[in-house]
């Protein structure tokens, strides 16, 4: 008989990894210690057990039927524990606040205004985890995720704050050589190309579509996968840049950037994300709260304020890379 009724907690926890990448070396990056390490606890898991659980192959690794059946187990468990402990440390309305949204909208739209949420008064702090990949709000740390999508995320509780609207803009003194939309294909253009999205993004090509003008004959464009690398660009004065309005606001605003016309082309919107019982948490409802008012207030700005008010915005979807005004 065992003196103990638990199994050896690292072996189980080496033992959960293994099971998942089917890799000693993977398990051995995801838990910071070497292969040999890892092949001994689970060895010693085994022995605990009087079980085999992997079969060791001269290059890979499978689980036995006993070992595939045991990592179900394993795996739940260690998830309910993960519940458990998020939800205790979220209870609390001390402490920091997790929010994850893309490095574009994060620096562009969010940072800026994030002095007007804390107030003296608030035990909490707001921590912005910056990221373009998607966040697994139900194994990680994060409380809130501002998504750039399409909404109806599964089991997720969503709202939409404002649709993103795609359009040209560049420096006062490129601006200065635009007169109609086909003076832009004569100036050095830069672009930014939604990663993972495809064919019905947004381009240059099909904002010209929308302008009415004949797109001009393909050429080397530079394109970045980051929208705040491309906007760095755009501001250095290097070419005029089609960008969103969300990230471009600001600098419209302050005189750095000028938006040549008023034609955009509609694509994605951000979304507020979070698990349905966070909307329980006080400070989860304080930051929703201060965010929807401050996507109402840029919501009335696009439709007041000239500079970024626009007269003509086409899906980006309707276009095609080919199709002639």
């Amino acid at each position: 008989m065992h003196e103990s009724r638990l199994p050896p907690l690292n072996g189980l926890r080496a033992f959960e990894v293994a099971a998942r990448h089917l890799s000693f070396k993977q398990a051995a990056e995801e838990l910071f210690v070497t292969p040999t390490a890892v092949s001994h606890r689970i060895r010693a898991l085994e022995d605990w057990l009087g079980v085999k659980l992997f079969n060791r192959l001269t290059r890979s690794l499978e689980l036995t039927k006993e070992g595939e059946a045991y990592a179900a187990l394993v795996q739940e468990g260690f998830a309910i524990l993960t519940r458990a402990s998020e939800e205790l440390r979220r209870s609390s309305d001390d402490g920091e606040l997790v929010v994850s949204a893309t490095m574009s909208f994060a620096s562009n739209w969010l940072n800026a205004k994030l002095a007007t949420l804390q107030s003296p008064h608030e035990t909490f702090t707001v921590r912005i985890e910056g990221t373009d990949l998607p966040i697994d709000l139900k194994r990680s740390n994060v409380d809130i995720a501002i998504r750039y999508g399409e909404g109806g995320y599964e089991d997720l509780y969503s709202e939409m704050l404002f649709p993103d609207l795609i359009t040209p803009v560049c420096t006062p003194e490129l601006a200065a050589e635009i007169s109609q939309p086909g003076d832009i294909a004569k100036l050095p253009r830069i672009d930014y190309r939604w990663p993972g999205f495809g064919p019905r993004d947004p381009s240059w090509d099909k904002w010209f579509h929308a302008a009415g003008v004949t797109a001009p004959a393909a050429e080397l464009v530079p394109s970045f996968s980051d929208e705040h690398m491309a906007l760095g660009q755009t501001l250095a004065g290097r070419g005029v840049g089609l960008l969103g309005i969300v990230a471009a606001a600001e600098p419209i605003l302050q005189g750095r950037l000028v938006r040549p016309f008023p034609i955009a082309l509609e694509n994605r919107a951000y979304y507020f994300v979070c698990q349905p019982h966070s909307l329980r948490r006080r400070k989860v409802g304080i930051f929703r709260d201060w965010l929807k008012a401050e996507a109402a207030r840029f919501d009335e700005l696009l439709a007041e304020d000239p500079r970024l008010k626009f007269e003509t915005s086409v899906r980006a979807e309707h276009l095609t890379e080919t199709e002639k005004p």
